[in-house]
């Protein structure tokens, strides 16, 4: 069952239609915990829209009224606190390691992926934003990601297009190329540079190796027995980020979600 996180999530990612609804999305998941104390007109005026829009939002994922929307999506975030900590709390980062090995078919070397997991953690603790860049897939697959970390309060944004159809912004964010094959960097060369231009922090999720200078990072993932075994990787991939991070913001910021 989708949570109301999750439809706002969805909204934000929808890279086809950019419009008032994607930017009022955008701006609740990067003000989640603000949003409990904040009137309906001053978040209209944050997100330069009018109140009518804020409804006409509400509207779009099933509430009549902007306390209605408020009311359900933070009891929905309680719920999936919960289903997060109970999540996190039966992995171990081990088991995700070697179920990534159940599928390689390159030798994985753990401590290599380890430690490169652990870089992009303290970029992320640093940071506390995310940007995805990348195709419509494998892209698709971060939504529950995106859910999950935005509840520890890191949004994500993904950017599912070719680099010359997004408005491309300096941020003050961990900015992630997704690209299996590298096909989508070769396609996309002056966005690219542009992107490098703006960010100093860029990481690069790929199979293939790359010697791109401007890269701050590259995490390789093993080449798989079966491609259709390459989104499973990948989706364990993103669960060892989430769950090392889950690990510091339980120590630091919570006792108990």
């Amino acid at each position: 069952m989708n949570t109301v996180l999750s439809l706002i999530i969805m909204i934000s990612q929808n890279t086809i239609r950019k419009d008032n609804m994607n930017f009022i999305a955008s701006y609740i998941i990067d003000h989640l915990y603000e949003i409990d104390a904040m009137s309906i007109k001053t978040l209209a005026e944050n997100c330069y829209t009018s109140t009518t829009s804020i409804i006409k939002f509400c509207q779009l994922i099933g509430f009549d009224t902007y306390a209605e929307f408020k009311k359900y999506l933070y009891s929905s975030l309680e719920t999936r606190k919960e289903q997060l900590t109970k999540k996190c709390q039966n992995l171990q980062i081990e088991d995700l390691f070697n179920k990534i090995e159940l599928f390689s078919q390159d030798s994985l070397d753990k401590q290599d992926l380890y430690q490169s997991v652990q870089k992009i953690v303290n970029m992320i603790i640093q940071k506390r934003s995310i940007h995805f860049y990348g195709a419509v897939f494998p892209l698709a697959l971060v939504e529950s990601f995106s859910e999950d970390m935005a509840i520890m309060k890191v949004p994500v944004h993904v950017h599912q297009t070719p680099f010359d159809q997004i408005d491309l912004q300096s941020n003050e964010a961990v900015n992630i190329i997704v690209t299996l094959t590298g096909r989508f960097i070769e396609l996309n060369k002056e966005g690219f540079q542009q992107l490098c231009q703006l960010h100093q922090d860029i990481v690069l999720i790929s199979q293939e190796v790359s010697d791109l200078k401007e890269i701050a990072l590259q995490l390789t993932l093993p080449h798989t027995m079966n491609s259709d075994y390459d989104d499973i990787l990948y989706i364990l991939l993103l669960d060892l980020i989430k769950l090392s991070y889950y690990q510091f913001y339980h120590e630091h910021f919570e006792q108990r979600f």
